[in-house]
């Protein structure tokens, strides 16, 4: 299981897109910039799974080394779990932690029935009606 603070840091970097939310992603240069929990954040770094650009007074920008195995893995997490399989799938995943994170982020989402109208995160579909579906 994965702590809420760790996946709060995860999910908030995959919520995240150019104007609209606290933490924001640049396509051209891949980097996410929010005020991040800097002890979570420097323990990725550390781990080498984070790699620090900027920090200027708490807003720190990163980078995710190996992205889109990272990516990969948490929409497939988003997947498996929508189909109500086992976490234990993410053994057979290029990335098992990025698995796992998209595994727990959907669990977390449908724990309360709730309309997501306009909810965006990589990984799921918001369609029409407010229903989250993997993508």
């Amino acid at each position: 299981m994965i702590s809420k603070k760790i996946r709060e840091l995860f999910v908030s970097m995959m919520e995240a897109d150019k104007d609209n939310t606290a933490v924001t992603y640049d396509a051209e240069t891949d980097q996410y910039t929010g005020y991040f929990n800097q002890t979570v954040v420097n323990k990725f770094i550390d781990a080498g799974l984070l790699e620090l650009v900027d920090n200027q007074d708490g807003l720190i920008s990163v980078l995710i080394n190996n992205r889109d195995d990272f990516l990969s893995g948490f929409a497939s997490g988003v997947n498996e779990a929508r189909l109500g399989r086992d976490q234990y799938y993410a053994d057979y995943n290029a990335n098992p932690f990025a698995f796992s994170v998209g595994y727990e982020h959907f669990l977390d989402m449908n724990k309360k029935p709730r309309r997501l109208v306009g909810y965006v995160c990589h990984g799921f579909i918001n369609d029409d009606t407010g229903e989250l579906h993997a993508q």
